[in-house]
């Protein structure tokens, strides 16, 4: 995300990062990755940790990770757990955002990546919070 949650502009992601990529991956605790085929590309060296599906957040189940940058995620939100954000840290032209509002997740942990095309990516963990459970 940009510093306005911007995701796409004019139908095309904003930026991409190996860094935010190889993190994704070395994250996923020997499961699936669940990635619409917008995304695919992204993860090309990736194939055997992805499972492509145009319906992936309709056909998730729980504990399953998913790659989401070209949907909207509010129809989902009740079946959220935990969001895993990477935000650019910059602006960008936007026209595409993301739609959920983070009050209703506690953030867990925040660390920076060091990434190849930005100095610096924040990544946060938001956790459900108890009173905003399904």
């Amino acid at each position: 995300l940009d510093t306005s949650k911007g995701m796409l502009f004019n139908g095309r992601r904003q930026s991409r990062d190996k860094a935010v990529i190889d993190d994704i991956i070395k994250n996923l605790s020997d499961k699936k990755l669940y990635i619409s085929s917008f995304s695919e590309k992204l993860f090309s060296d990736y194939s055997e940790f992805i499972e492509i599906n145009e319906n992936f957040l309709d056909n998730a189940g729980s504990g399953a990770f998913c790659f989401l940058e070209n949907k909207a995620l509010m129809p989902y939100s009740k079946n959220i757990e935990k969001l895993i954000v990477y935000n650019w840290n910059r602006d960008y032209p936007a026209d595409f955002f993301c739609d959920i509002d983070f009050g209703g997740f506690k953030l867990a942990s925040q660390e920076e990546l060091c990434g190849s095309s930005h100095e610096k990516i924040t990544k946060q963990i938001f956790l459900r919070s108890k009173n905003n459970e399904k």
